[in-house]
C-alpha cells in the first residue's frame, strides 16, 4: 500500500510505504510501527489481536525489502519500543556486506524493560537476542529507595520510551517520572547509570493524563486530549511553559472553510528540531501547526521560564537628548562596556 502527500508549495513528496510482503503483518493489526534508523527497510511493529483491547501486543521485526526472509517475533507481549538512534560516528549499528545489526529497547506489558539486539541477513530469518532485562520490580525498588514515602510509587502502571540514543534510554513512568538508563558497552548486561526526575506539578492534573509525548533536545512536550501542551526540562523535571491550542485557535483568524471543530480530541504531537513549530493531530485527522515564537508573544504568561533582563535598559530611564554623554554612558553600560569622554 502506498500513500503520498504532495505539498502545494514544495516539490517534495512525502511517501509512506507499507510493503505488500505476505510474510509481514496486516495493516489493520499494526498498533505501532517504526523503521530502524539507517536501515531503510528494517521495520519493527507492535501487533494487536483483532477485536482485542488495550495497548499491548506482539513485537515483530522483519526486513521489508527482503521477501524471502521471514519475520522474527519477541515472545513476551510489548506495549512500546524504540530503535537506537545512530550517527555517522556511532557504533550502535554494525553493518557488513552480508548482515546488519541494530538495537532497540522494548517495554513489556508488566513495565519491564528489555534491550534487544536485532541481526538482519539477506534471505535468512531475522534474529532477535535479548541482551539486557530490567524487571519492573527492580525498577520500582530502586525508585522507591530514592523517593521514600511517595504513595504513588507502590506500582508501575505505565512506561513509555521517549528516546534511545548512544546507549542512553529515557522513559516516562506513571506519566510523571523520568527514568534514564545508560548502557556503556555494546553488549552490556546491566545499565551502568540510573537517574530519576519527577515532572513539575501542572496544577490541574492534566499533565498526568497526557495522551502523547514528544522529546526534542532536552525538552519534554506532553499533549492532553483537550489540546493542552506542557513543556518540561528533562534535566530537572521543571515545568517551563504551556501551550493552549483551543485558546490559540480562537485568537487567530482562520478561513471559514477550515473552521476547527471545538469538540476535537487530540492524540498526536510532534515538535520541529529547532523548537520553532509544534504540530498536533486530532482523532478526526485534523492537524494544527503552531508557531511557538508567535504563540508566546501572544500569550507571554504561558512562558514560565522567561528570564528577567540581565542588565539595565539600553535607553536612559529619563528622556533626554540622545547626543549627550550621559545617554552614551547608559547605553554602553547596558552592553557591558566603558565610556571614555576624552575620545
Amino acid at each position: 500500500m502506498l500513500e503520498s502527500l504532495q505539498r502545494p508549495q514544495s516539490s517534495v513528496t512525502v511517501v509512506a510505504v507499507i510493503p505488500g510482503n505476505q510474510r509481514g503483518a496486516a495493516v489493520a493489526d499494526i498498533r505501532r510501527a517504526e523503521l530502524a534508523p539507517g536501515s531503510g527497510s528494517v521495520l519493527g511493529c507492535v501487533l494487536g489481536l483483532r477485536g482485542g483491547g488495550g495497548g499491548g501486543g506482539r513485537l515483530v521485526v522483519w526486513d521489508a525489502a527482503d521477501r524471502e526472509a521471514p519475520p522474527a517475533a519477541v515472545d513476551d507481549s510489548c506495549s512500546d519500543f524504540s530503535w537506537e538512534e545512530v550517527s555517522s560516528s556511532s557504533s550502535s549499528s554494525i553493518s557488513s556486506s552480508s548482515s546488519s545489526s541494530f538495537r532497540l529497547v522494548a517495554v513489556g506489558c508488566e513495565c519491564d524493560l528489555k534491550l534487544l539486539q536485532v541481526t538482519v541477513q539477506r534471505s535468512t530469518c531475522v534474529s532477535v537476542l535479548c541482551v539486557s532485562h530490567c524487571p519492573a520490580d527492580e525498577l520500582l525498588q530502586t525508585l522507591t529507595e530514592q523517593v521514600d514515602g511517595d504513595e504513588q510509587l507502590r506500582e508501575l502502571r505505565s512506561m513509555r520510551v521517549l528516546s534511545f540514543a548512544a546507549g542512553r534510554c529515557r522513559a516516562l513512568l506513571n506519566d510523571h517520572w523520568l527514568l534514564q538508563l545508560q548502557w556503556r558497552r555494546q553488549e552490556e548486561a546491566e545499565p551502568q547509570k540510573l537517574t530519576w526526575r519527577r515532572l513539575g506539578a501542572s496544577g490541574d492534573g492534566e499533565g498526568r493524563a497526557a495522551v502523547h509525548h514528544c522529546l526534542c533536545r532536552d525538552f519534554l512536550f506532553t499533549l492532553g486530549s483537550s489540546g493542552l501542551i506542557r513543556v518540561y526540562d528533562i534535566t530537572d523535571g521543571c515545568l517551563l511553559a504551556s501551550v493552549d491550542l483551543p485558546a490559540y485557535l480562537s485568537s487567530v483568524p482562520v478561513d471559514e472553510e477550515y473552521v476547527f471543530p471545538s469538540s476535537s480530541s487530540f492524540c498526536v504531537l510532534q515538535v520541529s528540531a529547532d523548537l520553532s513549530t509544534a504540530v498536533a493531530v486530532t482523532q478526526t485527522h485534523a492537524a494544527v501547526a503552531v508557531d511557538l515564537d508567535l504563540y508566546f508573544r501572544m500569550f507571554p504568561q504561558h512562558l514560565l521560564c522567561a528570564a528577567p533582563p540581565a542588565g539595565p535598559p539600553l535607553h536612559a530611564q529619563q528622556p533626554g537628548d540622545q547626543d549627550r554623554l550621559l545617554s552614551s554612558s547608559c547605553s554602553l553600560a547596558a552592553l557591558g562596556s566603558t565610556f571614555s569622554p576624552d575620545r
